[in-house]
């Protein structure tokens, strides 16, 4: 191969090997959907990619715990509104059992009834989301109330509440305690029914009254419990929002330094294939013409 044919297959075959990397580049593009996808391919986007991808992450999972959050306090919010209307319930028997009208008799059908809500309210202040305890406190895996002799209900939770993280630096609270819901700040839920028992069982009418104003308090104190979980969920809900926002946005700046766009990345690979095709063609002639000329040239002696 002659100096000249020689210069001419290094710059065909420099300039094939460029072609051949912007054709690797444009199928890599148009199969992965992105346009950058190492750092070679553009340093300052990849790394602007790398930190957006990483804000999304974070956000993703404080959504996911926010989720979480929010189940766990609907299931609380569904609960107490049943809570409040069985304890109205024993507002109206305690009610009709002080009447002058009510016999001994009719007080004890009443205990009957009593007795059986109160099961039913010790079941629900069991209530569970994914297999936890709402109402235990930091204890979730107890159930943290039970009958222990006769009509008298323990608590075996703690007062402690539980709170998930919604941002940097920043948590929601998720739970509230039954220690503040059944058994404080105003009135012992389960104790005043168990007093209110003990006062249909005796035919105490003092006692059947002094039941009715402990009910009272009962049903006012979960019900500010209730708007206390109202008011969780306010923020859970305002938060999400802000957190969908937000990621909106950065996928929207990830998309514009990460993704191509796809019908002008195909005329672009449909280009380099034709460069390609060109470039290796000139350069198979050129290889093949010089390869000829050197044997048919002659030797000297």
């Amino acid at each position: 191969m002659r100096v000249t044919d020689q210069q001419s297959y290094q710059l065909l075959l420099s300039n094939f090997q460029q072609v051949s990397r912007n054709l690797l580049t444009a199928q890599q593009q148009v199969s992965t959907g992105r346009r950058v996808n190492t750092p070679s391919d553009d340093p300052e986007a990849f790394g602007r990619i790398v930190s957006t991808k990483s804000s999304l992450s974070q956000a993703t999972q404080w959504l996911r715990n926010i989720d979480r959050g929010t189940s766990r306090l609907d299931m609380a919010d569904s609960t107490l509104s049943q809570v409040s209307n069985l304890l109205s319930r024993v507002k109206e028997l305690a009610v009709a059992s002080a009447s002058g009208t009510s016999t001994a008799n009719d007080r004890l059908a009443a205990a009957t009834e009593v007795r059986d809500i109160d099961r039913q309210l010790v079941a629900l202040a069991n209530t569970q989301a994914d297999g936890q305890s709402i109402f235990a406190g930091t204890k979730t895996d107890i159930q943290p109330y039970a009958v222990t002799s006769g009509d008298t209900v323990t608590y075996s939770g703690n007062a402690e509440t539980q709170s998930i993280a919604v941002g940097q630096n920043d948590t929601i609270q998720v739970t509230i305690p039954g220690s503040q819901i059944f058994g404080g700040p105003t009135t012992d839920v389960f104790g005043s029914i168990a007093n209110l028992l003990t006062a249909l069982g005796a035919n105490d009418v003092t006692g059947i009254q002094t039941g009715i104003a402990d009910m009272d308090q009962a049903i006012s104190q979960v019900a500010n419990a209730q708007g206390e979980v109202g008011a969780l969920e306010n923020r859970l809900n305002t938060t999400k929002t802000a957190l969908t926002d937000a990621s909106t946005t950065l996928q929207a700046a990830l998309s514009k330094d990460q993704d191509i766009d796809m019908a002008t990345a195909i005329a672009q690979l449909s280009q380099y294939q034709t460069s390609y095709q060109a470039s290796a063609r000139a350069l198979n002639t050129l290889f093949s013409t010089s390869l000829l000329n050197f044997l048919g040239t002659p030797t000297t002696s």
